[in-house]
């Protein structure tokens, strides 16, 4: 039976005929020149050709149907792959998922583990705020819609596509955006386009992608990206690569050629200072942490100034399989802590307090955090130098972690770990609390265990005189991930 909602005409670019399935569609990428062919109440205009498609790997393949919750029949009708416009090179996709029996549709995507659908809402009476006026981290109220946190700011380019689409996208054209979450896992993006029209805001929530089921009985499940091996451009090393379609920079594990990845290989972009210690958990290693299957696939020294000394605290990042995404451990002078990324609107701070899940967290150190060293494979573009303003709020149970830059914030919250459970995890032997502590400032050798040993001695020797004062704490650790990308 025939769509009532067909509308075909021909291409206004190639003349190959172009079907419209739903009537919600504004638009169209031809499927023999590449052109997005636009919809007007007249006729057909061709605004735009796309590029090829980049290899993202996904479940959502179009034309595929079935069922969301069990009940709403749904069609993937289409996608749009974007990047940013200030550092390309990482980009994602989102889906066109549509409603024939309602006529409703949505976006779905994911990003780092997590998938969020959104759909297009009324603006509140009160407006949008400008995208000038938005930093990330500040709150903004959406008159029926609450009050939200932005998480980050900036400008995309759509790139490629297929299929239909909402919304008329102008290949390559920068737009600006700003993506939002609330409490109960409630996400959001303001499309503020290029500036020509007025910004559109679309709302929705992170959602478990079991509620989508294909009618070909499979759940929808993160693609799982093979490891992949690629060679390091500068030495030839093999460098295996555990999440291939999500890494953006490659730091060689041997020469410390820093490289960013591209159609699957790496393109040299300078080397990078090699750490001065050997990280406790070698990359590559496996483990059971918490019962969650990890992998090692990142180590840093980050560091801070404080009233003129030097602190510094290391950081591995681990992946955790496609629906759980990437965890981080943290260690400072042989304490350790399971970092668990938060979505934005999970953490509320007003003043010098920070509340997660009903509890509060009190103001401890806030610091510019820099990136010493780094080697391995990451999600985003870390480079050495790179720095953020990076909070810490102690509460029941850990510490939640705040890390922005004018554009971007990231919330975390860190649970305490042993480094006995840590080395049991991963096979490894536990290290000593001097090993783990005194790695990163280099001083693992020799002569440091002698000035150790000296100071040891000079303080037994000063509490036996009894003239010692009840001293205060340690260094400065600031329990959160390395700054990254959102998407």
């Amino acid at each position: 039976m025939t769509n009532p909602f067909d509308r075909q005409a021909a291409c206004p670019s190639c003349g190959a005929p172009i079907t419209f399935r739903f009537v919600g569609a504004a638009a169209q990428v031809c499927k023999h020149c590449n052109f997005v062919v636009a919809r007007t109440d007249r006729n057909l205009v061709a605004v735009g050709r796309m590029a090829d498609l980049v290899d993202i790997p996904t479940p959502l393949v179009m034309g595929a149907t079935g069922r969301w919750n069990g009940r709403e029949p749904f069609v993937v009708d289409g996608r749009v792959q974007l990047d940013r416009a200030s550092a390309p090179g990482a980009p994602w996709q989102e889906h066109f998922i549509t409603f024939p029996n309602s006529g409703k549709w949505c976006w779905v995507a994911s990003a780092q583990g997590r998938w969020y659908s959104t759909s297009e809402v009324e603006i509140p009476p009160s407006g949008l705020p400008p995208i000038g006026s938005l930093r990330a981290g500040m709150q903004i109220h959406l008159g029926p819609y609450g009050t939200w946190t932005v998480a980050e700011v900036g400008q995309r380019r759509v790139i490629a596509g297929e299929g239909e689409m909402p919304a008329v996208a102008r290949p390559g054209v920068p737009t600006g955006y700003a993506d939002i979450g609330a409490p109960n896992g409630q996400f959001g993006t303001i499309d503020y386009g290029d500036g020509q029209i007025p910004p559109k805001l679309y709302l929705g929530q992170q959602i478990d992608p079991a509620v989508m089921v294909l009618d070909t009985g499979a759940p929808v499940e993160p693609a799982k990206a093979e490891v992949t091996a690629v060679s390091c451009p500068n030495c030839g090393g093999n460098l295996p690569l555990v999440t291939p379609d999500r890494t953006e920079r490659v730091v060689c594990r041997y020469c410390g050629m820093a490289s960013d990845l591209a159609q699957g290989a790496l393109r040299a972009l300078g080397p990078a200072p090699r750490p001065p210690v050997e990280p406790f958990i070698p990359l590559g290693a496996e483990g059971n942490l918490r019962d969650n299957r990890v992998i090692c696939i990142g180590f840093t020294i980050r560091g801070t100034t404080v009233e003129g000394e030097r602190y510094r605290w290391r950081e591995f990042l681990l992946y955790a399989g496609p629906r759980l995404g990437y965890l981080w451990l943290m260690e400072e002078d042989g304490a350790y802590w399971i970092v668990w990324p938060l979505s934005p609107g999970e953490v509320q701070v007003s003043g010098v307090t920070a509340v997660f899940r009903g509890s509060s967290y009190g103001f401890k150190q806030s610091v510019r955090a820099e990136v010493e060293y780094v080697v391995g494979e990451f999600y985003w573009k870390v480079e050495v130098g790179e720095a953020v303003r990076a909070t810490e709020y102690e509460g029941s149970g850990g510490k939640v972690s705040v890390e922005q830059t004018p554009q971007e914030v990231n919330y975390s919250f860190c649970e305490p770990v042993s480094a006995r459970e840590i080395a049991a995890a991963f096979g490894l032997k536990a290290p000593s609390a001097f090993q783990a502590g005194g790695g990163a400032a280099g001083c693992a050798n020799v002569a440091g265990t002698i000035i150790v040993i000296v100071v040891i001695i000079f303080v037994l020797f000063l509490l036996a005189m009894g003239d010692c004062g009840s001293g205060g704490g340690g260094g400065v650790y600031i329990g959160g991930p390395s700054f990254g990308g959102g998407k």
